[in-house]
């Protein structure tokens, strides 16, 4: 079975009823679920790029998005949206808290939320919450995050913020951290052995190739990637295609498909 460790609440996860038939269709045992940005439920595939193919290449997409994020309406609570889903099919939906830390009254109310939504992780995204690394908002948040014994799923913004992050993490080894799409993964390969709290997001469409997976295996060892299909971003069946066309064992597809995001979040199966 696997465990789809990042997806939003759209496409083929925007209801009770599509949820329970992607789980079936693709053998989907639990879904780590977030909102969409700004609760948009009628995402899209981003526009495919012929000269973007790497995990890099996204910072540059993050530039381009950044620019268009204040055009969006804001559809309402996508977090409240997200935990009616999980109350419906709550032997399937894992809820992320998608939390922006320049917002004061989601920071006033985030502790009550937690506790409130029972929820096993928290979302953050750079690009449409534009916080800093270095700032004391996500500091704040990540005091929160250690208190409740909640990974950080971040989405980085630019190469910049990946080495701040880099360096934040340094200090803050009692704090799990998942990198989203594998960003900045030539820049954690510097302090590669000192990086026992981090893991790395296999989701990415086609920017986050077979080598790039196997790259960071190489480097930081199967036990730290997690598989993710970013749905609706990326095809679901895409992307355990590319975990299972890995040149490795079983052992280790299971281990990334399953057991190091339950080990992350300790589920009990």
């Amino acid at each position: 079975m696997i465990i789809d460790g990042h997806a939003h609440a759209a496409g083929r996860y925007l209801t009770a009823e599509s949820i329970k038939a992607a789980s079936t269709k693709y053998g989907i045992d639990k879904i780590v679920l977030c909102p969409s940005p700004k609760n948009n439920l009628d995402l899209k595939e981003p526009p495919n790029f012929p000269f973007l193919k790497s995990p890099s290449s996204i910072f540059f997409l993050n530039h381009m998005m950044r620019m268009t994020t204040k055009s969006f309406k804001d559809f309402g609570d996508g977090n409240k949206y997200v935990y009616e889903l999980k109350k419906q099919v709550p032997e399937i939906v894992i809820q992320f808290l998608w939390v922006n830390p320049l917002d004061p009254e989601q920071m006033a109310n985030l502790e009550k939320r937690i506790r409130e939504y029972a929820v096993k992780g928290l979302k953050l995204h750079q690009v449409w919450d534009p916080f800093t690394i270095d700032g004391h908002h996500f500091n704040q948040l990540v005091e929160v995050a250690r208190a409740h014994h909640l990974p950080l799923f971040i989405h980085l913004y630019s190469k910049r913020e990946t080495q701040k992050l880099l360096h934040f993490i340094s200090s803050h080894k009692d704090v799990t951290f998942i990198i989203a799409h594998m960003l900045g993964l030539d820049i954690f390969e510097e302090k590669r052995n000192n990086l026992g709290n981090v893991y790395f997001d296999t989701s990415g469409s086609e920017r986050v190739r077979v080598r790039d997976i196997l790259k960071a295996i190489s480097l930081f060892g199967h036990e730290h990637v997690i598989f993710g299909s970013d749905t609706p971003y990326a095809r679901i069946e895409d992307q355990i295609e590319k975990i299972e066309s890995l040149n490795t064992s079983d052992e280790v597809k299971e281990s990334i498909f399953k057991l190091n995001i339950e080990n992350v979040l300790s589920l009990t199966t």
